[in-house]
């Protein structure tokens, strides 16, 4: 009679864990439709990825292209600028930021071409107002960014939007 009722446990054991395992596939299969619905379409992937050709952008030239109705500011730096981005001191900047934050690459910097103040476009100049450094200016308010769009004066309340490339 022993053996018998350790058939019959184990048996009982067995059925359990295979309903288990059916309701857990079952639930499985009942959710999947649920967890894609919330994942982006393939349209709204394609939209999110541009491809811009650069190579013909010469040193201290700003190239702006458009994605996602938004301009996209596209600097060639040249040494000069990037020793003078490297002068700046972090620790006296409102949103610090090294340079090796704000650039995969020293010689290129992408951000979003839109002032963090309200929203204007900024103008890339040679020499921003009051200062020896290369930068982004938006006349607007006065809103100051140097060459790898950290902020260095005026209303704007932080840095350029950084823009994440592919390389």
């Amino acid at each position: 009679m022993a053996e018998t009722e350790k058939e019959i446990v184990t048996r009982r054991k067995f059925l359990t864990g295979a309903a288990a395992l059916i309701g857990a596939v079952g639930a499985a299969f009942a959710a999947w439709p649920f967890i894609r619905a919330m994942s982006p379409t393939k349209d709204i992937l394609a939209a999110g990825v541009q491809e811009v050709d650069i190579s013909g952008l010469q040193p201290g030239q700003l190239k702006t292209v458009i994605w996602r109705k938004q301009p996209v500011f596209i600097l060639k730096r040249t040494p000069r600028m990037i020793e003078e981005a490297s002068a700046v001191k972090t620790s006296e900047l409102d949103d610090p930021a090294a340079p090796e934050e704000r650039s995969k690459e020293p010689e290129l910097f992408v951000s979003l071409g839109i002032c963090t103040h309200l929203g204007c476009i900024p103008k890339f100049v040679e020499k921003l107002p009051e200062s020896d450094v290369s930068g982004f200016y938006c006349p607007c308010h006065g809103g100051k960014y140097d060459n790898l769009g950290r902020r260095l004066g005026g209303p704007p309340p932080e840095n350029l939007h950084l823009v994440r490339t592919g390389s």
